[in-house]
């Protein structure tokens, strides 16, 4: 069977004026076009082989992409976001924002249970957007809510801070898990990131079992009549059962389905994608949107407090090849810290493709000009008797993904042919914040997808940077930059597309002229299924969207 790429719409800005009727996330699947005149089977059991057990399970916590793919079946959404970017009801059936942009109204549907039987309403709504405010450590406290207030039954108000154009989206995304009231009142927040068992949300699907380390069971949820109209059908959802297991092992992975043990795996690895193929088997891929895999540069911290340094570390890192080496091609390089198609559309600076690249010849010529005229014995540069050694920290979990261990290691490698000494310290995913804070760094690695260019300018702002106590900032470079804190303001404010479109540039634009970081390739979701899974969806942010539609050929 061919490989099928799939490609999904850019969001369209008007979404971002939180027009009422907008909504959510979704679109359509290369399985969904093998299946085109295929019935839809209710029944079976979809064996699911994930490549990381997610770190933490609430939402609002930490944003993970590996969590996302799970709760966005288990939690509905206030908003949905359709493929082509507008926005539509979800839990909400409609909503209006007030003329100074600070005041959202939200009418809710009457209509919805959660798992546990208790209702959803605009109290339970109230106790899940009021988390931010009394947790300051969560991820959504960036959305900028100072207090919701309950109108009626099924009418809520959220009172911003400040603008925030990007909210309706926020809202469109499993970042926003919304809780039954009965779980926020009886467990701590810790115990809701700790187990996905308290994950009690109105979703398709509800949790059965949970191994920790090994799987997680999800059931249909029967009573489950409310999917939004982004969707392909009404009702329960097809599948009985989803049988998610964890399986870092590549090999144990692209196994499971070769050998009929599994119906879909997580995560197939560009060079493995030949042997799925070969089995017969179906690849279904999707680009992500929001930031690419980049590494950040600390400009805090000698050597990279001198531009000539980091723009020193770029020119010498040969990312074609080594995406060609380690990835075989299939992974597109990154120009810049926005990806392509990431909402609103033109938010990408097409004029930075091409504008820099490997150059070894200029990077030695750099690195003479900051001092560093010597080499040892060893080959690295030295500069007042010091060598030039990078400090490279990655979270252990993260590695996995995407073989970025093999890709770290071989950029670090290749840097010595320029001077350079890269050492990399790996840490848990509980500590990696909490020591990058320390700005003892030179280097840390990220990506992170959103279908807001927001979310791809945020990581660089003053207000990003993590802190001593959580470690939860994702600005990982620690930079502090006016021009760019500036650009953020603009993006996070205004519901001019324009002006959220040319401040994105210039933000864009600073990061690379500066070399505050190195884009090094565009991240895909990259999924194998056999050829009895159908209806297989990917949100806008390139990941799995929800199990819902998904069924099996008996």
């Amino acid at each position: 069977m061919n490989r099928k790429k799939l490609i999904l719409p850019s969001l369209a800005i008007a979404a971002l004026l939180g027009l009422a009727g907008c909504t959510s996330s979704g679109g359509d699947s290369a399985a969904n076009e093998v299946a085109a005149d295929a019935t839809p089977v209710e029944g079976g059991t979809l064996t699911y082989f994930a490549n990381t057990e997610p770190p933490v399970w609430d939402g609002q916590r930490i944003p993970s992409l590996n969590a996302n793919s799970i709760n966005s079946s288990i939690f509905d959404t206030l908003i949905a976001q359709d493929e082509d970017g507008t926005y539509k009801p979800g839990l909400a059936t409609d909503w209006e924002i007030s003329e100074d942009g600070l005041t959202y109204t939200f009418t809710l549907r009457d209509d919805v249970t959660f798992h546990d039987g208790t209702p959803f309403n605009a109290e339970v709504l109230k106790q899940n957007i009021d988390r931010p405010i009394n947790e300051p450590d969560l991820a959504t406290v960036s959305n900028g809510i100072v207090e919701t207030e309950v109108v009626d039954e099924y009418t809520l108000a959220v009172k911003l801070g400040r603008q925030n154009a990007g909210l309706i989206h926020a809202f469109s995304t499993p970042h926003w898990p919304i809780y039954s009231g009965k779980v926020l009142t009886e467990h701590t927040p810790a115990e809701l990131a700790a187990s996905p068992e308290l994950s009690i949300g109105t979703g398709a699907f509800k949790v059965k079992e949970y191994s920790k380390g090994a799987k997680l069971v999800l059931e249909r949820n029967e009573d489950y009549n409310w999917a939004p109209e982004t969707w392909d059908h009404q009702g329960a959802a097809y599948l009985d059962e989803v049988t998610i297991q964890f399986v870092p092992e590549t090999q144990a992975r692209i196994g499971a389905i070769t050998s009929g043990q599994a119906d879909a795996i997580d995560q197939v690895p560009p060079l493995n994608i030949p042997e799925v193929e070969g089995a017969g088997l179906q690849v279904l891929e999707k680009d992500n949107t929001g930031t690419p895999y980049y590494v950040a540069l600390n400009p805090n911290l000698a050597p990279f407090d001198d531009k000539n340094v980091r723009l020193a570390f770029r020119e010498a890192i040969d990312i074609d090849g080594l995406l060609d080496g380690v990835y075989a091609g299939v992974y597109d390089k990154a120009w810049s810290t926005t990806l392509p198609g990431t909402p609103p559309e033109g938010a990408f600076d097409e004029t930075l493709v091409d504008s820099w690249g490997y150059d070894a010849d200029a990077a030695v010529e750099l690195l003479e000009e900051a001092g560093y005229t010597e080499v040892d014995d060893e080959g690295y540069r030295v500069k007042d008797g010091e060598r030039l050694t990078l400090n490279w920290y990655v979270d252990s979990l993260y590695q996995q993904t995407d073989q970025r261990q093999q890709l770290g290691e071989a950029i670090a490698s290749s840097l010595k042919d320029v001077g350079f000494e890269v050492i990399r310290t790996p840490f848990d995913t509980a500590a990696y914040g909490v020591e990058l804070a320390k700005g003892e760094h030179h280097l840390a690695d990220s990506s992170r997808g959103f279908a807001d260019v927001g979310t791809s300018v945020f990581p660089f702002t003053t207000i990003a940077i993590p802190s001593s106590n959580g470690g939860s900032g994702i600005n990982y470079g620690l930079l502090s930059d006016p021009t760019i804190d500036e650009a953020y303001a603009t993006i996070s404010s205004s519901l001019d597309p324009a002006e959220r479109i040319e401040a994105a540039k210039v933000a864009q634009n600073r990061i690379i002229d500066e070399g505050f970081a190195v884009p090094v390739y565009v991240p895909k979701k990259i999924v194998g299924t056999t050829d009895e899974v159908h209806g297989w969806k990917f949100d806008a942010v390139g990941y799995t969207d929800s199990f819902y539609d998904v069924w099996l050929q008996q």
